[in-house]
């Protein structure tokens, strides 16, 4: 923008046809060494080296404009360039600094560009290009700076905040998993050190003690099967809670249901693996915006669905889906997932337990009625 301005005024400059190609590269090599500061400025690079090249685009802007007083006056081709400098000049001073030197340095410029006016030296569009272009072209560039740190500063933060969320849920998997094994292996090991102590006294003793090891060893595999496959056991509520809470640190706007519904233990383990393992999937494989869980009761069944976008391109399912499937499916339930665009939608249908209520002793036989389906969503707030 700045060299189209500068080529746009000295076109209509009254310079000699020998003159314009000095004051056009002049004003050319001013505006690219002062962009390549401010690249520097950008890459984080040695100030003494954006400076130098500030003093030499300072330098080429002084040169061109006196090339093109010996001719007559100064054309406003050089405002833009200047603004340019001003640019690269703020961005020395610390953030909340800046708007005080585009300020003086727009106050300055306009004043010295108006006592050359005075004395016939400025074309009096300079002044107003000075005054109008000087200061927008500063706060201009040095804004679209700062927004674009900022951007990258919140993508970063972000990206941490995911890497941070499943550092947490691998930390209390790992938790989990010692708190379960520990006990087990240490048993293990101690039975397994008796017998070898007692294999050439007592045979019959350290045989004994091989077959309780044995069992624990079988124990303990059963465990990690249950650890890897269900975690631990906890209540819906609180597994919809830890979602929320992991996807607000992760700065996706989820919405999910206000009061989930009361169901019985194993019912609420698996939709709660369900909203765990699409939530760490939402977190480790996609960019999502926004999320969505949702409960809905028909009859007997409880369906819980998650919604999420920024979703990447369909690999097929992993290991965490293809367990939760059977899983489901031992239970009576489903499991589906669609991806449509950017959007995976992950749904798991389960029955409910049958509940048993006391029957009364004499109770007159009632007429047999047609079954209505109940249908019942959960209402649901927002989590930000």
């Amino acid at each position: 923008m700045a060299l189209l301005m500068s080529a746009s005024f000295l076109a209509n400059s009254p310079l000699a046809y020998g003159g314009l190609p000095v004051a056009a590269g002049a004003a050319t090599a001013s505006v690219v060494l002062c962009t390549a500061a401010l690249a520097l400025h950008w890459h984080g690079r040695d100030l003494w080296r954006r400076r130098v090249l500030w003093a030499l685009a300072s330098v080429l802007l002084l040169v061109g404009a006196a090339w093109e007083l010996r001719s007559g006056q100064i054309s406003p081709a050089w405002a833009a360039p200047a603004g340019l400098l001003l640019t690269e000049a703020s961005l020395w001073a610390r953030p909340g600094r800046r708007a005080r030197v585009i300020g003086f340095g727009s106050v300055g410029a306009a004043a010295v560009v108006g006592l050359l006016a005075r004395f016939g030296l400025v074309a009096p569009e300079m002044v107003v290009m000075t005054i109008v272009l000087v200061p927008t072209i500063a706060t201009g560039v040095v804004c679209q700076v700062w927004h674009y740190q900022v951007a990258q500063e919140l993508e970063r933060a972000r990206e941490l905040a995911g890497d941070l969320a499943v550092a947490e849920e691998r930390l209390r998997f790992a938790g989990e998993l010692h708190d379960i094994q520990g006990g087990n292996l240490q048993a293990i090991t101690l039975k397994a050190q008796v017998a070898r102590r007692l294999v050439t006294v007592d045979p019959e003793r350290a045989e004994a003690e091989m077959r309780a090891v044995e069992e624990l060893a079988r124990a303990a595999l059963k465990d990690a099967r249950e650890v890897v496959g269900g975690y631990r056991k906890v209540a819906l509520a609180d597994e919809i809670d830890s979602a929320a809470r992991i996807l607000e640190s992760a700065g996706v706007q989820a919405t999910v249901p206000d009061a989930p519904p009361s169901l019985d233990e194993d019912t609420e383990k698996l939709l709660g693996l369900l909203v765990r393992e699409a939530t760490t999937n939402l977190i480790r494989h996609a960019e999502p915006t926004a999320a969505d869980v949702s409960i809905v009761e028909i009859d007997a069944q409880v369906t819980v669905t998650v919604t999420n976008n920024g979703a990447p391109s369909p690999t097929g399912g992993g290991n965490g889906l293809t367990m939760l499937k059977d899983r489901f499916t031992e239970a009576g339930g489903t499991v589906e997932h669609v991806h449509d665009g950017d959007r995976f939608t992950l749904k798991g249908t389960v029955p409910k337990a049958p509940q048993q209520a006391p029957v009364p002793p004499q109770r007159r036989a009632a007429r047999p009625r047609r079954a209505v389906p109940v249908r019942r969503v959960v209402p649901k707030r927002a989590r930000r």
